[in-house]
């Protein structure tokens, strides 16, 4: 009933209060899920429904001593060339609420595909892939500065891969060799 309904607008209020304020410290919320291997963090973004949360679940499964950070909403931030994933209490469906945070190692944009293959992007290639993943309120023009930037940063100073992929276990175990540097 309203229950529902209240806790559901309350979350949204929530998370845009934090959008607003954490925005002009440089950190963003991206449309993600995220692990955590050899305390290094893996973020998969891409379109909703293309796999980030089977993705995690089979690093999860396949990588040893791997742990999910965040399966919907992380935050990222790029603080003195250094960037950082940190969980958030948005992680979607997945009952996932880790006040912890990891060096970012990769981004991997995922796409589905007949076969696995992975390929390094170029900074501009990076910045275009992430852009649409980062939380934003389009009606608010500091909101639109913050996620530039946050976008610019995090080509500048993180691997990204787009990975086109089968829901497999080799999907995983390579996209954790490769970025795994």
């Amino acid at each position: 009933g309203n229950t529902d309904i209240d806790s559901t607008t309350c979350n949204i209020c929530l998370m845009m209060a934090y959008m607003l304020d954490a925005a002009p410290k440089g950190v963003a919320l991206v449309h993600a899920s995220c692990v955590v291997a050899e305390d290094r963090a893996y973020m998969f973004t891409g379109k909703s429904g293309t796999g980030k949360s089977t993705h995690s679940r089979l690093w999860l499964e396949n990588v040893p001593g791997c742990r999910l950070l965040n399966d919907d909403h992380p935050a990222v931030r790029v603080a003195d060339g250094k960037a950082m994933a940190y969980g958030t209490p948005w992680s979607g469906k997945t009952d996932c609420y880790r006040n912890a945070s990891a060096p970012l190692a990769a981004v991997v944009r995922l796409r589905q595909a007949s076969a696995n293959r992975i390929a390094r992007l170029t900074d501009l290639d990076a910045f275009a892939s992430l852009y649409s993943s980062l939380s934003c309120m389009p009606w608010i023009e500091s909101s639109i500065q913050a996620r530039y930037a946050s976008a610019a940063a995090l080509a500048a100073h993180v691997p990204h891969y787009i990975l086109d992929c089968l829901p497999t276990p080799e999907a995983a175990m390579l996209c954790q060799l490769v970025t795994n540097y």
